[in-house]
């Protein structure tokens, strides 16, 4: 048994072989003890090399100084009552001047997101949010609001994308950091019963859904159709990714593939209008005949809906 100790401390099985004590196995601790430059080469030196990276980044994010202005603060504050009161042009006139004289300052820009998102337009809320984030890219105020304006839109992958940060930046004792939490668990759940998927798998899926629909709008259809592909085999209850395949297929000429995935969609979404309109268009081609690219319109549906009820509240 004993030569299964490590060759240091002799006390702790070795797992680790080192080049610099004859080509023998010791313990993790003692080989974070010795480690040094000359290491350099061992896997185990450049993970941990890493890692003290990843901790200095974290460092320099705490020490991320911002331009701030006390006065300021307060007008944007003084807009915000505003709003809660349900007096939004007075509010609104403020932070345009705001915006106007000071552009460079994010809490103006999230006074404005702010605003807009009480209003409940969604859509416009985020441009100042992500203006806010660009300035100060760790107000984790910012992020909460922001995911919270893309759940009023249905984008759940930027929800989550937004949540998170605001797990990642923020206090864990904050109220809103505790929300964040609650609420990405609620969505994990809601995805895992849906969709039998994990938040990673999730977000993995819409991640290649995205890249596949990049490469349909610039009419690379085999490439985005093993994009599309992809997406299938991490989320098969998706009823744009049958349907954004079928549009491909009908922009090649394969009628009745095309036509078969139209008809997948509509199984997974009965109402999936794109579905529907794009399929009776289809139906009338000779097979090997291929669709015009302006005779069918490639649209990210629910997101699009969302938007346009967005626009039709305001």
């Amino acid at each position: 048994m004993k030569k299964n100790k490590c060759s240091l401390c002799l006390k702790v099985k070795g797992k680790r072989l080192c080049k610099f004590q004859d080509k023998t196995f010791i313990c993790p601790r003692c080989c974070a003890e010795i480690r040094n430059a000359d290491c350099e080469g061992c896997t185990h030196y450049a993970q941990a090399e890493q890692y003290s990276l990843e901790r200095k980044k974290k460092s320099q994010q705490k020490k991320f100084i911002a331009k701030i202005d006390p006065e300021i603060d307060d007008e944007v504050e003084k807009a915000l009552v505003c709003a809660e009161k349900g007096v939004f042009a007075e509010g609104e006139a403020i932070l345009n001047k705001l915006i106007k004289e000071h552009p460079d300052l994010f809490v103006v820009q999230y006074g404005m997101g702010t605003l807009q998102a009480m209003k409940g337009n969604y859509s416009d809320s985020i441009g100042y949010f992500d203006r806010c984030l660009e300035i100060f890219p760790y107000f984790t105020e910012a992020w909460f609001n922001r995911g919270t304006s893309y759940k009023h839109l249905l984008d759940t992958a930027e929800t989550i994308k937004s949540l998170q940060k605001v797990v990642e930046f923020g206090d864990p004792e904050e109220d809103f950091v505790q929300s964040a939490k609650v609420f990405l668990k609620e969505i994990a759940e809601s995805i895992l019963k849906n969709d039998g998927l994990s938040l990673d798998k999730y977000m993995e899926s819409n991640d290649a859904f995205n890249s596949a629909f990049a490469l349909l709008q610039n009419r690379e259809y085999e490439k985005a159709i093993i994009g599309f592909n992809k997406v299938l085999r991490l989320n098969k209850n998706n009823a744009q990714t049958y349907g954004n395949l079928a549009l491909c297929y009908a922009f090649l000429g394969q009628k009745e593939k095309a036509l078969s995935f139209f008809d997948q969609a509509l199984e997974v979404d009965p109402a999936y209008a794109p579905a529907i309109t794009n399929r009776a268009i289809v139906e009338l081609l000779e097979e090997g005949e291929k669709i015009q690219v302006d005779e069918l319109k490639t649209i990210e549906y629910y997101k699009e809906l969302a938007e346009y009820m967005d626009e039709d509240k305001q």
